[in-house]
This record gives structure tokens, sequence and C-alpha cells, in this order.
């Protein structure tokens, strides 16, 4: 049974992956924003899970959540990043709290918990993956902000794999697209009902970080039937 690290666990795909790894037999330390969330997880999951609220956005926080993880769980074995935000409309409206607020949430926290995750398990080895986006690939109408985020955390995660050619510590990017959520909620340029469920996604991903013994996934691009 391994311990697993997952943040954004409390919606959405987080809430998905927590669920689906729980199945797997995995021990899972969520992290969120939302303690109310994580909370619903443990009461659902029980003593396979644990709830750590923290803004990942910020240093301090990141060692709190990783420390407490650890207290937990002991050193994980994988640690998948899947927390994020979004903010759309066309370029010009967004303010400078919505700007502040997407780029902290999707790249800030993306570089923290790597490093952090790089501290702890870079020599030991592992699983660092990350829940990018079809909108780190191509620019989207409505979506410069969130687009420019993720393009941020593809070059960031990138760069890292190749100081990490060599090391243990596996690094595995997951492209998913446009995935039904209240991830959208605050969105009027996008009909979600037709996107792929959080617990497809899931599947599929799950699936893919289980390394063979002569091969590993290093990105997954998932798209949606329609």
């Amino acid at each position: 049974m391994g311990h697993i690290i997952v943040t954004g666990a409390g919606s959405g795909l987080g809430r998905a992956l927590t669920i689906g790894l729980v199945a797997r037999g995995h021990r899972v330390a969520m992290m969120g924003r939302r303690y109310h969330k994580l909370q619903e997880q443990e009461q659902l999951l029980g003593s396979a899970v644990v709830g750590i609220a923290a803004d990942l956005a910020h240093h301090e926080e990141v060692e709190m959540a990783f420390s407490a993880a650890l207290a937990w769980g002991g050193l994980p074995d994988m640690v998948i990043h899947c927390a994020g935000v979004g903010e759309f409309g066309p370029v010009g409206v967004y303010t400078a709290e919505q700007v502040r607020r997407v780029v902290e949430s999707n790249l800030v926290s993306t570089i923290l918990v790597a490093q952090q995750t790089v501290r702890l398990i870079g020599e030991q080895g592992g699983v660092l993956a990350n829940v990018l986006s079809s909108a780190a690939q191509t620019g989207k109408a409505n979506e410069s902000l969130y687009c420019a985020s993720k393009w941020g955390m593809r070059g960031f995660l990138e760069s890292l794999r190749a100081e990490l050619k060599g090391s243990p510590l596996r690094l595995v990017n997951l492209y998913p697209s446009g995935i039904r959520s209240e991830f959208w909620e605050n969105s009027d340029h996008v009909d979600p009902s037709a996107f792929m469920t959080p617990e497809d996604a899931a599947a599929y991903m799950l699936d893919a970080l289980e390394a063979r013994s002569s091969c590993h996934v290093t990105d997954l691009f998932i798209g949606r039937n329609s």
C-alpha cells in the first residue's frame, strides 16, 4: 500500500483521482484550499485518506502541508499535482487580482510543489505527476490567462525533466482536454456538458502512472469524444 499526495483533491479531477487511488489500495494525503471539501472525502473514504488544508502558492504553506503528509504517511511514493484555477474572458477584462490568482495558483504552486518533491524523494525515486491541460498546447480564445499559466507550467516542467535526466524520480505530464466539473462555473464561453467526466480521465491517468518493468509513460494526452 503506497502513500500518495494529491493536490486539488477536494473536487473535480483531484477528487476522482483520490477515490481511484484508494480503490487501488493506496493511502492518500489530500491537499486543497477548502478544508470542508477534504472533510467530505475523509467521511467517504475513512482512514485511507487525510485532509490537509493549504494554499500551495505560498512557500511556507507548501512546507507545512508536506510536513503534515509525511507525519501521517511517511515519504510519498508519488505526488500528483492537480490543483489549479481558471479565469476566463477576452484580453483586457482581467483584473490584477485575477492575473495574480491564476498565475500563483497554477504556475507558482507547480514550482513550489515540484521543488518540495525533488527535495524529499529526488534521490530515493518515485513519481511526480502534474496535470496540465490541452491549454498548455494550444492557444484558446477567452482563455489567454489560463493558457499563459499552463504554458508556463509546461516550460518549467520540461526544464525540470532535463535536470532530472538519470534521476530515479520520474516526471509525468498529463494533458486532459476539457473535464466536466465546477471548474467551468465562472465561464460562459464553453458548454462543458459534453466534456469528459473526472472519473474517466482519472482512470486513464492512474493506468498510465503504473510503470512497467522496462518502460513508463512520460506524457499522456487525453482527448474527449465530442
